[in-house]
């Protein structure tokens, strides 16, 4: 149970909590969203509910599909692959341009990143990974400073996460990621800019390669 704060923005804290459900797994693609439930759950009038929903369906988080009223945006396979078009495009270049102002804090930062995915991989609490993960990249996106590089890399990436728990809710990378997080900190630390954009984009690559190969694995689990 979620409880609202009076300190900020209802329809802020509304959007927050449902988008966490999504990306969680809780909501799942294609499920009707209940305008006067989550008004009833939260104990707060249907006005900011409103306006979160109209702001999940502005970020794709939703869609509008009448008459039925907002649902999960049901993403499918196609989605995922224009979105890691885009990051595998857009995230080596804010990289190359974060490395100069990352400093020795920041690196600091990513290590414990490294730190927590591990012990959380151990544990196969696989959705804090993914929080872990998603810190990591943004820590080094962050120093790019550039704003609306930041602002798209953030909507694509989050996207990135929507469509895997909507198409692969059972999936998981279990190895290979932590390896690669650890050699894109080790082309940081070596201040090479060439070397980063590789190992970030064979990265990303990776983890699209890893999607697609599970879908079809379901494809011919279906066919037999």
């Amino acid at each position: 149970m979620s409880y609202i704060q009076k300190s900020v923005p209802f329809h802020l804290q509304v959007y927050e909590i449902i988008k966490e459900k999504i990306l969680s797994g809780e909501l799942k693609g294609g499920e009707r969203i209940y305008e006067n439930k989550i008004s009833q759950e939260l104990g707060v009038s249907r006005s900011p509910v409103r306006e979160a929903l109209r702001m999940l369906e502005q970020d794709e988080f939703l869609v509008y599909n009448p008459p039925s009223g907002h649902i999960v945006n049901p993403m499918n396979f196609e989605d995922m692959e224009e979105i890691y078009q885009c990051r595998m495009a857009i995230e080596p270049f804010a990289a190359r341009l974060a490395l100069e102002s990352i400093r020795e804090e920041d690196i600091s930062a990513l290590e414990q990143c490294v730190k927590e995915a591990k012990e959380y991989h151990n544990k196969k609490q696989f959705h804090k990974v993914i929080e872990v993960n998603t810190r990591f990249h943004d820590l080094i996106v962050e120093k790019c400073r550039n704003s609306r590089l930041k602002a798209f890399i953030q909507k694509t990436r989050t996207l990135a996460i929507l469509s895997r728990v909507s198409e692969f809710q059972c999936y998981q990378r279990e190895d290979g990621y932590l390896a690669e997080h650890e050699g894109i900190l080790e082309a940081i630390n070596m201040r090479d800019k060439n070397e980063l954009e590789k190992r970030l984009r064979d990265h990303i690559m990776n983890d699209y390669l890893f999607y697609k190969e599970q879908l079809n694995k379901r494809k011919k689990e279906i066919i037999s």
